[in-house]
């Protein structure tokens, strides 16, 4: 699940989010050490004078983590869904769900 050769981003998301901040993402879903859901989500949230609280979590299993980046070019909250579909696995807003 969740293949690295066949990650696809939307163009949204390619346009708002800045490259470091998605290899993040992709990476955070790597580094999972529990039984992976299709569907990972992430909340980036501005906290203040440039820093952005990431939450990534997942529905089954149940699972929450949170980190703090710095970046000036979140300025609103953002929520993200990667969603695997065994062929590949895609990176978009949730509105474009």
């Amino acid at each position: 699940m969740f293949k690295t050769e066949s990650r696809y981003m939307t163009r949204k998301v390619s346009e708002e989010i800045p490259l470091e901040i998605n290899i993040l993402l992709w990476n955070l879903i790597d580094e999972l050490n529990v039984e992976k859901d299709y569907l990972q989500v992430f909340e980036l949230n501005p906290i203040g004078e440039g820093i952005v609280e990431i939450i990534h979590k997942q529905e089954v299993p149940e699972y929450k983590s949170s980190l703090y980046i710095h970046s000036e070019e979140i300025k609103e909250n953002k929520k993200l869904y990667a969603i695997d579909s065994l062929e590949y696995s895609t990176l978009m807003f949730s509105e474009e769900y």
